[in-house]
């Protein structure tokens, strides 16, 4: 072994670990704001999707209920397959409803949904528990 190829493995060990904690953030951003999002017909929390380097802007308003948990594994395999260090992840719901939400409008989320989310995970990343 040389001082080269430690140096180049310890790179590549470093890399590892970093795309892996990018990871676990986006998933556990993703899981806070899906469980943050109230529900009435489900059509809201069904429209959470993740998208990485642009932003998805396509919703369904005929989800329901039955599809938050074919919404929740599309999306963690899109963040599974593409989150990495230097790559955005884009965590985002475009129902026409979606702004009123997040300002307040629901009683089940009066504070919104991604901004209380968001400064849990920044907390959790603050201290090492993401």
């Amino acid at each position: 072994m040389t001082f080269t190829s430690d140096l180049n493995r310890a790179i590549v060990n470093m890399q590892n670990v970093s795309d892996a904690r990018v990871k676990r953030a986006a998933l556990a951003a993703f899981r806070e704001i899906n469980r943050g999002s109230p529900v009435d017909k489900g059509t809201f929390r069904a429209n959470w999707v993740a998208s990485t380097d642009t932003i998805d802007r396509s919703s369904d308003l005929s989800k329901t209920r039955k599809d938050v948990n074919e919404s929740v594994t599309a999306a963690t395999a899109v963040i599974t397959n593409g989150a990495k260090l230097g790559t955005t992840v884009f965590i985002s719901n475009s129902v026409p409803y979606a702004g009123k939400l997040e300002d307040g409008y629901s009683p089940q989320a009066p504070a919104g949904i991604v901004a209380p989310a968001v400064t849990k995970i920044k907390n959790a990343i603050e201290e090492g528990r993401v």
